[in-house]
């Protein structure tokens, strides 16, 4: 704990730091000949936002990678190849948080299955912070929500800050209302993110349960994912839009049952409809989602 608060301590006198930064760069701006005023201001605003941006998105990403490393106790992780996706031996990192599996990503220390080092490889696995990810248990997310918090403060545009800040608060008991306040917040500066409509779309339907509320969501999610060039998504957001899919076809389920148990079959057939549209849209995207498979077995509709 001493640590983690020496790391959000160290970072709050970065931020400070960056600020004190850009002031002392501001002076030495020089614009080129000839331009007006406007211009040369114009220039000097662009190029100090430009440095000071990137340092905010560095220090971003420094705290995401340290929640990250303690969340699964100083285990370091990438992404998976390609290759390695189709490799058995190459382990997913899963776990008992409420984004259980983390299906692009494996150990930067590789398993002693896929790993062909022999003794070299067994040697860092007892010298380096190690162990199977596959069904591990991480520590309590309470723990990391200051540094995902600092993180939003570093850069208002980090998705995956506000995302996972959001699904680790909603699972804590006290904090439900905090994490729906803070991914709001994340959709103000980020109002064209799928992963933040698709995010809210879920917590309204499963943890306050919201359907009517929870809808709009996951069409606005749906609609973004839509006018986006899916060779320029990320796997997050390709995951997300499948997800909001998902939600989706739950809403429109748990709606249809809940007017069919009230009498009222033909409101209910209504929505079972809507709910076949979006199933049906899914598979088009996901050929092999069970989620949209198993609701147009049970409403085929006629």
């Amino acid at each position: 704990m001493d640590r983690e608060l020496l790391v959000g301590a160290g970072c709050f006198v970065a931020l400070v730091f960056g600020g004190m930064i850009t002031t002392a760069v501001e002076p030495q701006l020089r614009a080129p000949v000839g331009m007006t005023q406007h211009q040369k201001e114009a220039l000097e605003e662009s190029a100090v936002a430009s440095v000071f941006g990137e340092f905010r998105s560095s220090m971003a990403d420094f705290l995401w990678l340290e929640s990250e490393r303690y969340l699964h106790s100083g285990v370091e992780t990438r992404g998976r190849l390609e290759s390695e996706k189709k490799d058995k031996t190459v382990g997913e990192v899963t776990g008992t948080s409420s984004h259980d599996t983390h299906h692009e990503e494996t150990t930067v220390v590789p398993s002693a299955a896929s790993d062909w080092r022999g003794l070299l490889g067994h040697i860092e696995r007892q010298t380096q912070p190690y162990m199977d990810m596959s069904h591990h248990t991480e520590k309590s997310p309470k723990e990391v929500l200051p540094l995902l918090r600092m993180a939003t403060w570093s850069n208002p545009h980090f998705v995956q800050g506000y995302v996972n800040g959001a699904i680790q608060m909603v699972h804590l008991p006290d904090k439900k209302d905090e994490a729906l306040a803070f991914l709001l917040e994340g959709e103000r500066n980020n109002p064209d993110s799928i992963s933040i409509e698709a995010t809210l779309c879920e917590i309204y339907f499963r943890h306050f349960a919201k359907p009517e509320v929870a809808e709009p969501y996951g069409r606005r999610a749906l609609e973004l994912y839509a006018h986006k060039d899916p060779q320029v998504l990320s796997e997050d957001e390709k995951e997300d839009a499948n997800a909001a899919f998902r939600w989706l076809v739950g809403i429109y389920r748990d709606l249809g049952d809940a007017q069919k148990k009230a009498g009222d079959t033909a409101k209910a057939e209504v929505l079972y409809g809507a709910g076949r549209t979006i199933a049906t849209e899914c598979l088009r995207h996901f050929p092999d989602d069970p989620t949209a498979i198993i609701f147009l077995r049970a409403h085929p509709g006629k």
